[in-house]
C-alpha cells in the first residue's frame, strides 16, 4: 500500500512538473512575443521620429512663399490689364468731345477728411471743394465720446446734377471738452476743433 502511495505521489509530482513546464513554456512564448512586438514598435517609432525631424517646417518661409505667390499673381493681373488697355483703340480728342459729354470737375474730387492732434486740440479737417466751399453744408453731432461729422450738397454744373453726401464717426480722446467745439473755415477747408483738457 505504501508502494501504491509512493507511485501515486511520483505520478502526481511528474504531472505537476509537466504542468509547470507547459506553463513556463507558454509564459516564455508570450514574453518572447511581447518582447518582439515592443522591439518592433520601438524601432518603428525611432524611424518615424527621425523622418519627422528631418522635415523642417518653418512658418516664416511658408508665409514668405505665400506672399511671393500673391505678389506674382498681382503682377500678372496688372500686366494683363495693361495689355488689354494697350490693345484698345484710343479715341482722338475731337471724337471724345462729340461722343461723351465732359464730366464735371467736381466728380473727380472725393470728400477729403483728415484728423490730427496738436496743441491740446483734436482737429478734423474737411475739404470743402465738393461742397462749393460752403462750410454751412457740413455739420456734426456729439454722442458721448463719439463725434459724427456729416455733410450733403446738391450740385448743378452745366446741365449736370449730383447729390454729394458723407458721414464719418470719430472717437474723441478722454477729457475732451465737447461743450467748446468750434468750426473754423481756413481757405477751402473746414476745421472742427475739439479742445482736450
Amino acid at each position: 500500500m505504501e508502494e501504491n502511495n509512493n507511485i501515486n505521489e511520483e505520478k502526481t509530482n511528474e504531472d505537476h512538473k509537466e504542468c509547470q513546464c507547459k506553463k513556463t513554456g507558454i509564459a516564455m512564448i508570450i514574453a518572447a512575443f511581447l518582447g518582439g512586438f515592443l522591439a518592433i514598435y520601438f524601432v518603428a517609432d525611432q524611424i518615424m521620429e527621425r523622418k519627422l525631424n528631418s522635415i523642417s517646417f518653418t512658418p516664416n518661409r511658408f508665409e514668405q512663399k505665400m506672399f511671393d505667390d500673391m505678389d506674382r499673381m498681382y503682377r500678372q493681373d496688372m500686366k494683363a490689364f495693361d495689355d488689354m488697355f494697350k490693345k484698345m483703340p484710343q479715341p482722338k480728342m475731337h471724337e471724345l468731345k462729340h461722343k461723351h459729354p465732359m464730366m464735371p470737375m467736381f466728380m473727380t474730387d472725393d470728400v477729403k477728411i483728415k484728423s490730427d492732434f496738436e496743441d491740446n486740440h483734436f482737429n478734423i479737417t474737411i475739404g470743402l471743394k465738393p461742397f462749393q466751399d460752403d462750410e454751412n453744408k457740413i455739420n456734426y453731432n456729439v454722442n458721448g465720446r463719439k463725434l459724427t461729422v456729416f455733410g450733403n450738397s446738391h450740385v448743378k454744373d452745366k446741365g449736370y446734377e449730383e447729390d454729394i453726401a458723407f458721414s464719418q464717426d470719430f472717437i474723441l480722446p478722454e477729457n475732451s471738452d465737447i461743450l467748446n467745439i468750434s468750426k473754423i473755415k481756413d481757405g477751402n477747408k473746414l476745421i472742427i476743433s475739439v479742445p482736450v483738457k
